[in-house]
């Protein structure tokens, strides 16, 4: 890359004692328009097709609210769903100042959309009675098993507005010096109870179109989002060009499982043998 930095040395030195970085309105209030489009336009795509296929997708990660109603967690992967969101996985303003804290070519390893998105309740979906926090965990936690390296780096696009009543990211300044082994527990991977002083989590507000960086060694979470308004994060994880770790090696094989149901959909829809059920309403 041949850009100037675009980091200062402040924010270098931030970096390396805090491990996570927050860039605010990086990307236009129009393309912030076009992301929440897209991510609309995927809800409906994952959320029909497993309505008309009778099957949930291996994409979605939803859970019956406590509160009633359902929530979208996440959908992951979803970059083969949507060109502008591969073309903001590309995009300089990401990978420049990511290449300045990695000194490599990052490359895309992973990526999902966090929704935290309330929906009205649907039948068919066989899911858990549970709210859309995230656990207490690092990154590596989940990329080691695969062999990535520890120096990954994600990145968390605000496509809304996050902020502490929201159920924003909570991070935990300086736990990426060192990896915490992790304990599965019901939401995927949790860092044993007592490894982290949970006092000392710093909640990020951000406006949307801003960019979070996150080693991925560092410790953070997030609680549910008790509005009645989606939470939306684009997350990318790139790993340093030099570890050759090869393309799409995490999420490759869920998008080979989960393509062919979606195009029988799109068939069936454009027949007029489906007629969809679910649309994405923001305010839900």
């Amino acid at each position: 890359m041949a850009n100037p930095a675009c980091l200062n040395a402040d924010q270098l030195a931030f970096w390396e004692t805090n491990g996570f970085l927050v860039l605010p309105s990086v990307f236009t209030a129009a393309e912030v328009s076009s992301m929440r489009a897209e991510a609309d336009f995927i809800l409906e795509l994952i959320i029909n097709s497993s309505l008309c296929n009778q099957r949930q997708s291996r994409r979605l990660d939803i859970r019956k609210r406590q509160t009633g109603g359902m929530v979208v967690r996440k959908i992951q992967p979803i970059n083969d769903l949507s060109l502008i969101l591969s073309r903001v996985s590309e995009d300089e303003r990401l990978l420049r100042p990511m290449y300045e804290l990695m000194a490599d070519q990052p490359v895309l390893m992973e990526e999902k959309l966090n929704y935290k998105q309330p929906v009205q309740s649907m039948d068919g979906f066989r899911v858990p009675l549970d709210d859309d926090r995230f656990p207490v965990h690092n990154d590596w936690a989940y990329y080691l098993y695969n062999g990535y390296p520890d120096d990954i780096i994600s990145s968390a696009i605000t496509i809304d507005d996050c902020h502490t009543g929201n159920g924003t990211i909570c991070v935990f300044p300086g736990t990426h010096h060192e990896h915490i082994d992790h304990n599965r527990v019901r939401n995927g991977l949790e860092v044993p109870d007592g490894t982290v002083d949970l006092s000392t989590g710093v909640l990020l507000d951000a406006p949307a179109g801003s960019v979070m960086l996150f080693h991925a060694k560092l410790v953070h979470t997030s609680e549910p989002n008790p509005t009645s308004h989606p939470r939306r994060v684009m997350i990318y994880s790139h790993y340093p060009q030099r570890a050759n770790m090869g393309i799409d090696v995490r999420n490759g094989p869920n998008r080979l499982r989960e393509s062919p149901w979606e195009w029988d959909y799109r068939r069936r829809k454009e027949i007029g043998e489906y007629v969809d059920e679910f649309r994405a309403e923001v305010n839900a």
